[in-house]
């Protein structure tokens, strides 16, 4: 099934504390108007709404990340209609906090994917229906904490909330010289023997052919050094499985994947991994009409792949990290504060340093600069995309920075003139061109 005409915007990561719809800002307002003219509205919902009694993971995406329920109501009111909740915090206030979210999100009534009460419901696509036709969203994270994932349901065993993982298998390459000298270490420190006591009693069920196991981590001789990322096969088919059955359901499919994994397992940089062109193209072949990443809180390149959108990362799109309420104590005991500490001492020790300059995600513009694309399909096929420079206010005060507007000509040149660096490589070429006080991305391929 296709739809004779559609328009769909995605945005990446909304990290969201504090209300927004009070804002009068024309940047703001055209930008939320920009988002409700489309049929299918993409967000990718970040942050946590657990309910009392609160229970913070031990485990956790880089810091815990949670909201009163109002946020939901402020992303609704922007104009989102489809959200995917699989990343690196969904597990932040351990499954019950996912399952307080997902609650949340029923009461009012929002479409969601990628996270359920076991992982046939965090598999399964979400459906809305819209005047233009029934449209699915599959959501999924390649990038998330031990334990976060959801198990399946047995006869005799209920499953395990979580999300829907994309798991990746990670191997390091070295030289045969540099292989040498590390199986003398492994045998050196003992480590070879208990690697291989572990391996007799099984529980290595994936013993990879011509590997030396060191540390729990896989390492193979090759001509030149390497870290090498790539998604579990298992994962990839079971994904494109609902896909497909997507694909028969509904008139527009879109993939949304949160994936930190950048090159050399950095993740938080434009430069992305190597397996993410793979799953993206897969997951198109399968039936999506469009792939939405999201994760390392910045830009990376877009491709348009059998005429579908491929967007790598769209970077944040609200990034309120300052904005967070509450925080349990081990992100007190991280940075060595007392008893006494607040919330504002753990935003302080996140975003400055000892002499009071930024530090962090506020050390680099990138995290706050983002485009939003506005595609327009026809026929199934994607007849153009205009690409909306985004500023979300680095330099503003605490209480404002991270809050989206359309960003000045000066600095929307700059934004697209990155992406289409970017891009390039991909086939994708942006045209910059005057609108009105601001610039727009007109893109051809």
């Amino acid at each position: 099934m296709r739809v004779s005409s559609l328009t769909f915007v995605a945005v990446g990561d909304c990290i969201i504390s504090r209300r927004c719809s009070h804002r009068k800002e024309p940047g703001f307002l055209d930008l939320v108007e920009k988002i409700r003219k489309a049929d299918v509205a993409h967000a990718n919902l970040e942050i946590m709404i657990p309910k009392p009694p609160f229970i913070p993971s031990s485990e956790y995406g880089g810091m815990h990340l949670s909201a009163p329920a109002f946020v939901l109501d402020e992303l609704k009111w922007i104009g989102f209609n489809i959200y995917n909740i699989a990343n690196n915090h969904s597990a932040d206030y351990t499954f019950h906090g996912l399952l307080d979210t997902i609650d949340a999100l029923e009461e009012r009534d929002m479409v969601y994917a990628g996270g359920g009460a076991n992982l046939g419901e965090a598999r399964s696509p979400a459906y809305i229906e819209t005047d233009v036709g029934r449209i699915a969203i599959i959501g999924a994270a390649s990038s998330f904490v031990t334990g976060a994932h959801a198990a399946a349901a047995r006869p005799d065993m209920p499953g395990r909330p979580g999300l829907n993982p994309l798991r990746i298998d990670r191997d390091f390459v070295l030289t045969a010289q540099q292989i040498a000298w590390l199986t003398e270490i492994d045998k050196a420190l003992g480590t070879a023997a208990v690697t291989e006591r572990r391996r007799q009693f099984g529980l290595f069920p994936e013993w990879k052919e011509g590997a030396l196991k060191f540390m729990g981590l896989d390492f193979f001789t090759g001509d030149i050094p390497a870290f090498r990322q790539k998604a579990k096969k298992e994962d990839v088919d079971e994904i494109c499985h609902w896909i497909r059955d997507a694909r028969r359901q509904a008139d527009f499919v879109v993939m949304s994947l949160h994936a930190h994994h950048g090159i050399n397992g950095d993740g938080n940089n434009p430069e992305m991994a190597e397996f993410l062109p793979e799953v993206a193209h897969a997951f198109i072949d399968a039936g999506a009409d469009a792939f939405v990443g999201h994760g390392p809180h910045m830009l990376r390149p877009i491709e348009i792949y059998k005429g579908k959108p491929v967007f790598y990362s769209l970077g944040n799109f609200i990034f309120a990290l300052e904005g967070i309420r509450r925080y349990p104590s081990e992100m007190y005991e991280r940075h060595k504060f007392g008893p006494d500490a607040t919330p504002a001492d753990v935003a302080d020790a996140w975003t400055k340093d000892k002499e009071g300059r930024p530090h962090g995600f506020p050390a680099d513009r990138r995290f706050y600069e983002t485009v939003l694309p506005v595609c327009r399909f026809e026929d199934g096929v994607l007849a153009e995309m205009q690409l909306h420079p985004l500023s979300l206010r680095h330099e503003a005060a605490r209480t404002r920075r991270g809050e989206p507007v359309l960003a000045c000509a000066t600095a929307g040149r700059e934004i697209l003139e990155r992406l289409a660096e970017a891009s390039a490589p991909f086939g994708l070429k942006i045209r910059i061109e005057p609108d009105g006080e601001r610039v727009v991305g007109c893109t051809s391929w």
